[in-house]
C-alpha cells in the first residue's frame, strides 16, 4: 500500500449529529449498559478477577463510563442520587484504572466496589432518572 491509499483508507469521517445524546432516555440506556456490564463481573469469581482478567477489564469500563456521567453538566439533573463522597470515590477509581495502572488498584476493594457498591448506586440513579412512565 502506498501513501496516497493509506491516506484515503484512514481518512476521518465528520461526526455525524446524535439525535438524542443528552437526554433522559439516552442517560437511563447508559445506566442500564453500565448495569450490564456489572453483571458480567458478577458472575465471575474473586479469585479469577485479576488484572489481565476480562472481569478486571470489564469492571475498569464500568468504573469509567460511571465516572464520565458525572462529567456531562447536561446530566447533572439525573444525577442527585448519589453522595459527593460516590462520586470522588468513583472518580478516584477511574483515575487510577485509566491513569496510574492497575498496579496502584487493590484488587478486593475494586472487586467490592464493582459487585456491590456500584449496582446500588445504579439503582437509585436509575430510578431517579426514570420518567414516570418508566417508574
Amino acid at each position: 500500500m502506498n501513501d496516497a491509499e493509506s491516506d484515503q483508507r484512514f481518512t476521518p469521517r465528520p461526526r455525524r449529529a446524535a439525535a438524542r445524546s443528552h437526554d433522559r432516555e439516552n442517560l437511563v440506556e447508559e445506566l442500564q449498559a453500565i448495569r450490564r456490564r456489572v453483571q458480567m463481573v458478577s458472575c465471575t469469581s474473586r479469585d479469577s478477577f485479576h488484572d489481565g482478567s476480562d472481569a478486571y477489564d470489564v469492571a475498569s469500563m464500568v468504573i469509567i463510563r460511571l465516572a464520565a456521567l458525572f462529567e456531562r453538566p447536561e446530566f447533572t439533573p439525573y444525577l442527585t442520587a448519589i453522595t459527593r463522597e460516590e462520586r470522588l470515590a468513583i472518580a478516584t477509581t477511574r483515575n487510577i484504572a485509566a491513569h496510574t495502572g492497575y498496579k496502584s488498584m487493590n484488587d478486593d476493594l475494586f472487586w467490592a466496589a464493582v459487585t456491590q457498591r456500584v449496582p446500588e448506586i445504579l439503582d437509585r440513579l436509575i430510578e431517579e432518572s426514570a420518567g414516570p412512565e418508566e417508574r
